[in-house]
């Protein structure tokens, strides 16, 4: 939910949660789940942080952070 409706992970509640058992991809209700849990899947890397060399660092930096490298 806090990945597919963009709500904060503050703010969910979990009822219910249950192993799946055997083949995950048969076993899924849901078609987007499915697409998901397949062993080949392979998803993007998003808010890739590129660190700084520890000599350059400083306490407090003076423009934004680069996240996409």
């Amino acid at each position: 939910m806090a990945g597919r409706h963009k709500a904060q992970r503050e703010s969910l509640n979990v009822i219910k949660s249950t192993e799946i058992k055997g083949d995950l991809v048969k076993n899924a209700r849901r078609v987007y789940i499915r697409q998901i849990v397949r062993p080949d899947t392979k998803l993007p890397v998003l808010h890739n942080r590129v660190r700084v060399a520890p000599r350059y660092r400083s306490t407090f930096q003076a423009n934004r952070p680069t996240l996409m490298a």
